[in-house]
């Protein structure tokens, strides 16, 4: 990408911010960003965890790494002084998010789980895209879920910030596409992280595999992926159950 001018492809050698970096999930995109080139800033509420991944990853590839710390949790949290004290990037992959306590419906878990699943990553990404269409453009990432597509009775607080999520990220990338910055929305399934540990299931995915999907999705500026693809599919046909017999079902 160069700066100044239109151009949103991604190119070796540029810097992506990766908030939320620490996570099992996130750390697998930036092993996959940091071998294909590509330098990091690493965003997260713990220094010594942000320390230690940027050693193994400046160990594992030589790239360049830098740390900057930030509890997105925080009441008194500014996604503005976050993006100011990241320094210079290019693109940004927004990979914060917590599934909270399930069916849990109470104010204290809806205020946790859709300040961390929509109202911070939401304000982080905004803050992004406009310090990004100021040098030209560049990528935004954005990591939702499957479950923002439909609210179901097992994870409803979880699914409804994903989904507004999704909105925003939607209207974000309408928003900048003319001042080149291209937003991206990553819905992923099941992937092996602390979330699905103990879980049984063929739909399970490597973060490995997971962590190439968005990388290519980033390169190739993809709009909306599904991560794997079947997920496409599988969220397809739960979209289409009728609500009289969805709300008979045990999802």
């Amino acid at each position: 990408m160069t700066i100044g001018g239109m151009n949103t492809l991604m190119q070796k050698n540029d810097t992506v911010l990766v908030v939320g970096a620490t996570s099992s999930m996130a750390q697998a995109v930036c092993r996959e960003l940091a071998a294909r080139g590509y330098g990091l800033v690493l965003a997260g509420r713990d220094e010594t965890e942000l320390e230690l991944l940027a050693g193994d990853l400046r160990t594992r590839s030589g790239c360049e790494c830098r740390i900057v710390a930030a509890d997105v949790g925080e009441t008194q949290f500014s996604a503005k002084q976050l993006i100011g004290e990241a320094g210079a990037f290019n693109h940004v992959l927004m990979a914060v998010g917590d599934m909270g306590a399930g069916q849990s419906d109470d104010a204290a878990n809806l205020t946790r789980v859709t300040q961390l699943s929509y109202l911070a990553p939401a304000a982080i990404s905004a803050s992004a895209a406009l310090k990004l269409s100021q040098q030209g453009g560049g990528v935004v990432a954005i990591v939702g879920s499957v479950a923002g597509d439909r609210g179901r009775q097992s994870n409803y607080v979880y699914g409804s910030a994903k989904a507004a999520l999704a909105s925003f990220a939607s209207g974000l990338r309408n928003r900048y596409a003319k001042l080149g910055v291209h937003v991206l929305t990553i819905k992923p399934g099941f992937v092996d992280t602390p979330m699905t540990w103990g879980m049984k299931s063929p739909l399970i995915a490597s973060r490995e595999h997971v962590a190439r999907d968005i990388v290519r999705a980033m390169e190739k500026r993809k709009d909306v992926i599904y991560t794997p693809w079947f997920w496409r599919i599988i969220m397809g046909i739960i979209m289409h159950i009728p609500e009289r017999v969805f709300k008979k079902l045990k999802l």
